[in-house]
């Protein structure tokens, strides 16, 4: 729950009974598998899920049963934070590595938000964000060719791990396949392989092994043409 408190305080000062509430009601731990569907497109649920460790990906099922990736869920996001409004899932979310949830009923979590109106103000930027992300997404696919498609997806991914303490100097742990990346950035593996390949040969990046590694992190912003803004990460008080 550390992740989930830090980036709703990147939002606004959470106090103490902020935070102790935070995390009483999201005491609650199931356990997934990889490849396991942890929310199913159309269902109702009655939980809120937190990601407390693991990646998951939210992804939605087409009428030929291919899916598509919508996002990249880490330590800290919520996998459905719509239901607190919302009553179906328009999208699945699926574990991408064993994951390990925090859940709340969406009453309670309801209910604190409005007792606690720091924390609906942290948790509602959180949903806002996320869209901001998906419209990013949206734009990438339909104007950027595959190299900055790729290039753009990892360093936002590398941004968002940053913001975690999750990386080592210029590395960083994504658990991700290149089929996967290709999954989110409507593009064959065989693709993702071949841009990988130019951006490592250019002495920007290299991801190896589920390893990323960025050499030059100027130059690779500038050829994706990535600005962090979309992302909110500094606070907004």
């Amino acid at each position: 729950m550390d992740q989930l408190i830090a980036k709703l305080q990147r939002a606004i000062a959470l106090s103490d009974d902020d935070r102790s509430s935070l995390l009483a009601i999201f005491s609650n731990r199931r356990y997934f598998k990889r490849g396991r569907d942890i929310l199913r497109e159309g269902e109702q649920p009655e939980h809120v899920h937190v990601i407390i460790a693991g990646w998951a990906a939210h992804r939605v099922t087409l009428v030929d049963g291919s899916r598509q990736t919508t996002a990249f869920l880490m330590p800290g996001d919520f996998c459905n934070g719509e239901t607190t409004l919302l009553k179906h899932l328009d999208h699945s979310v699926v574990a991408l590595t064993p994951v390990t949830i925090g859940t709340a009923t969406r009453e309670r979590l309801t209910a604190l938000l409005l007792d606690r109106p720091n924390v609906a103000k942290a948790f509602w930027q959180t949903t806002l964000v996320d869209a901001a992300v998906l419209r990013t997404w949206l734009v990438n696919i339909a104007h950027q060719k595959a190299y900055q498609r790729i290039a753009h997806l990892m360093c936002e991914l590398h941004t968002r791990l940053s913001c975690l303490g999750l990386v080592s100097g210029s590395t960083c742990a994504v658990p991700l396949t290149q089929e996967q990346l290709g999954n989110a950035l409507g593009l064959t593996s065989i693709h993702v392989n071949r841009m990988l390949k130019r951006l490592r040969n250019e002495g920007l990046m290299e991801f190896q092994k589920r390893t990323l590694t960025l050499h030059n992190l100027e130059e690779l912003h500038a050829v994706a043409g990535f600005n962090s803004r979309y992302l909110h990460v500094k606070p907004i008080h």
